[in-house]
């Protein structure tokens, strides 16, 4: 396996969260397990939906994924523990109610994490920038989420004039004086990824927004947010900013099959759109062999490993390995999804390098790679992409 454990990382996309003191079993699991057997449902007002009549029959399925299993195991190699929950929990609680940033900085150091890229749209109600700042030792780069947004221009009740003013003034501020360096949307959750790029002439804004406030027209929410979702894409090309696009996993309320990354083909190769840099947030995991392949033929769209690796398990070398099938080299990006715990983008560095190294290892043993190109296209695809791309340092 190349050796990649001294490298340094950038997880290029994860989600802001503050210090949550000590955890029980049960809220240990809801945190730092795959969301997409969470009990709890987070709405974008913020508020929680919980089924408490399901909720110890899902702590069982959640502890019973392989992720959780090797999540439990990464953290007791850490304390020097045995690899049970409870003795976990015991060792973690301790150093967090001791100093929670001093337990985050030896955690991330021993893995070599120095920078992330947060999506700070989610959780919700929004987390302040300067708050997790303060908590965490790392580079933070925050990205904008462009829904938060939407839903509260749409509660409202203003006209489009005032709509499209409020939105393009918003994203360019958040650009410009509030420190963001990018967008992000989460449209395959809300109306699915099937978006015409004609989609961008303002009229559609224009008659959508008309048609949802008089309450007519079933398909008016989705023409508003592909409207919306063009004018963001152009509004990085503006401020020479990336955009993430979630594509494929998410938790259970994805459509998983409007989700795939070959839907934004037209959308991403129509010439309004071919300068923006758009990473394919997930690397549209399970159909990251799609996302691999428009990596190759559209020259500015990026993968990003996150959420396959940690939450795909003992699948992650396969994972990055058909990714690099058709993906050059320099735009594969390693991230986590990590969105709660530190624990989560601890346990997923420690996969991806593992992962990665052995993926590397039989391209060099298949005659693919040299041993210093192997090398290098490990420090590209933990760092160094991630870093050009976002100009981090």
């Amino acid at each position: 396996m190349i050796d990649l454990r001294d490298l340094p990382v950038v997880d290029v996309h994860c989600h802001p969260f503050l210090n949550l003191g000590a955890l029980t079993a049960d809220g240990f699991t809801n945190l730092a397990a795959f969301p997409g057997g969470n009990n709890r449902r987070y709405l974008e007002d913020g508020d929680v939906e919980v089924n408490d009549t399901v909720e110890a029959e899902l702590q069982e399925v959640q502890r019973a994924t392989v992720y959780f299993h090797r999540l439990i195991r990464d953290l007791a190699a850490y304390f020097g523990i045995e690899p049970t929950l409870s003795a976990v929990l015991e060792a973690r609680n301790a150093a967090i109610e001791t100093d929670y940033r001093d337990y985050v900085t030896r955690l991330w150091g021993d893995i070599g994490l120095e920078s992330v890229v947060m999506d700070f749209g989610y959780p919700v109600p929004n987390l302040a920038l300067e708050a997790v700042r303060d908590e965490l030792p790392v580079e933070i780069v925050p990205i904008f989420r462009i829904e938060p947004l939407i839903v509260s221009l749409l509660a409202e009740g203003i006209d489009w004039s005032e709509f499209r003013r409020r939105y393009d003034d918003t994203i360019a501020d958040a650009l410009t004086n509030g420190g963001y360096r990018g967008l992000k949307s989460v449209i395959a959750y809300r109306t699915g990824l099937d978006i015409s790029p004609l989609s961008r002439t303002p009229d559609q804004g224009y008659q959508a927004l008309d048609a949802i406030r008089r309450g007519t027209g079933g398909g008016a929410m989705k023409q508003l947010r592909d409207h919306l979702l063009c004018r963001a894409l152009e509004l990085c090309i503006e401020h020479d900013v990336p955009m993430q696009i979630h594509t494929g996993m998410g938790d259970y309320e994805v459509n998983l099959v409007l989700c795939r990354p070959a839907y934004l083909m037209d959308l991403l190769r129509f010439p309004a759109y071919r300068a923006c840099r758009v990473i394919l947030v997930h690397t549209g995991y399970p159909y990251h062999r799609e996302a691999g392949y428009m990596a190759n033929v559209l020259p500015r769209v990026y993968c990003d490993l996150s959420e396959g690796i940690p939450f795909g398990g003992h699948g992650a070398k396969r994972i990055i390995a058909e990714t690099l099938e058709m993906a050059p080299l320099t735009k594969v990006m390693y991230g986590s999804d990590g969105y709660s715990i530190p624990e989560i983008n601890y346990t997923s560095a420690k996969l991806g390098k593992q992962a990665l190294g052995e993926v590397l290892q039989d391209l060099v043993d298949g005659g693919m790679l040299a041993d210093a190109d192997a090398h290098e296209a490990g420090a590209m695809i933990l760092a160094e992409n991630a870093k050009r791309l976002y100009r981090i340092g």
